[in-house]
């Protein structure tokens, strides 16, 4: 029998989990480990299976259910089977007591080659990150973590978890807030604040000012203005957050931003919805900056948006925080966000913004 960690994408449709479990069962498998990650090919599948022989066979069986074609397999270790929530907590654990030794528990969690502490600003751009191998894991506003994994590249989920464990053995400073104030890039002030009910109505004025083009934008529906349904939706905590964007000192809303649960495990959805007077301001980049440091402050290790190919506005927003565009049924598009490497870069294109809740406290 030999031990395996095989990683393999899976397809987005019912049953496609159990096509995968059926082929590495055909072939004589035994699973002794799952852990699902999200990546720019999607949703991936990293099984731990005894397999008794060679392993070949089974990865043949497991390509013919990969949507991408692609299956890594690297040898695992005894130690390595084990619930990842449980590891990473006994890492923060010993973290407490030895902070100091963080890149050896990142090395750890993430089963690297390789963790030292760098320098951010020498690191950044210099022949030491190679793209996929390598990732670069902020502690500060200059100082961090570089890992190394030559086997298999790293995960959008695993860099939230480096993330995550950094977070955990940080002083605290408690969530980050969501009504708060921020700034376009251009200095504009603005105002957030969680909608409540008590703003239905204005939050129906700013659709009635907006042009069907905007509202159908944001809903891709032919739709004038909310539901009461929708309104309830929109204040509802356990169905995600909605902030009401105002100029300082005024009360009038001119966008609505939204981060809404999905049923994929880390991932978020965002959107928003801009007065036409105020677009192409930097409403929707501060709003989208904004969204992005509420999900990793939930622990979340994506956040998706769907558009049209017509909503150029967010389509441009996505492409300078980094996300991975792809068209949808011919004119749908579908916007995936990594949370930890858009606040690593930010929509500056390599401006490191640092620590969540000092990119929070722009205002």
């Amino acid at each position: 029998m030999g031990l395996w960690r095989i990683r393999t994408a899976v397809e987005d449709r019912p049953g496609g989990l159990a096509g995968l479990v059926d082929a590495l069962a055909g072939r004589g498998g035994d699973i002794v480990g799952l852990s699902i990650h999200t990546d720019v090919s999607g949703v991936v599948d990293e099984f731990v299976v005894d397999i008794p022989g060679d392993h070949g066979a089974a990865l043949r069986a497991l390509q013919e259910h990969c949507p991408t074609g692609t299956v890594t397999a690297v040898p695992a270790h005894r130690r390595e089977v084990g619930d990842d929530v449980t590891r990473a907590l006994l890492l923060t654990a010993r973290l407490r007591a030895h902070p100091n030794r963080l890149p050896d528990a990142l090395a750890e969690l993430l089963m690297a080659d390789e963790a030292r502490w760098t320098n951010l600003t020498r690191a950044e751009g210099s022949d030491e990150l190679e793209p996929g191998t390598s990732m670069l894991v902020p502690v500060g506003p200059l100082r961090g973590v570089l890992v190394r994994r030559a086997s298999r590249p790293f995960t959008w989920t695993e860099s939230s978890r480096a993330d995550a464990l950094v977070r955990s053995v940080m002083p605290s400073t408690g969530p980050v807030p969501t009504d708060r104030i921020v700034r376009t890039d251009e200095g504009v002030p603005l105002s957030l604040r969680q909608v409540r009910e008590t703003d239905a109505p204005a939050v129906v004025d700013l659709h009635r000012r907006c042009t069907p083009e905007t509202v159908r934008g944001r809903y891709l529906a032919g739709m004038t203005e909310p539901t009461p349904q929708m309104l309830r939706v929109f204040c509802d905590p356990d169905r995600g957050l909605t902030l009401a964007v105002r100029l300082q000192g005024e009360e009038e809303p001119v966008a609505l931003g939204h981060l809404m649960y999905t049923l994929d495990p880390g991932v978020g959805e965002i959107a928003f919805l801009v007065e036409d007077a105020w677009q192409g301001r930097g409403v929707g980049t501060a709003l989208t900056r904004a969204l992005t440091v509420i999900a990793a402050d939930w622990g979340l290790a994506e956040v998706r948006a769907e558009t049209t190919l017509s909503n150029t506005a967010m389509l441009r927003i996505m492409n300078r925080f980094g996300a991975s565009v792809r068209m949808q049924g011919g004119s749908y598009v579908h916007a995936r966000l990594p949370v930890a490497e858009a606040l690593q870069s930010g929509p500056s294109g390599g401006e490191r913004e640092g620590r969540l809740a000092r990119l929070m406290g722009r205002g």
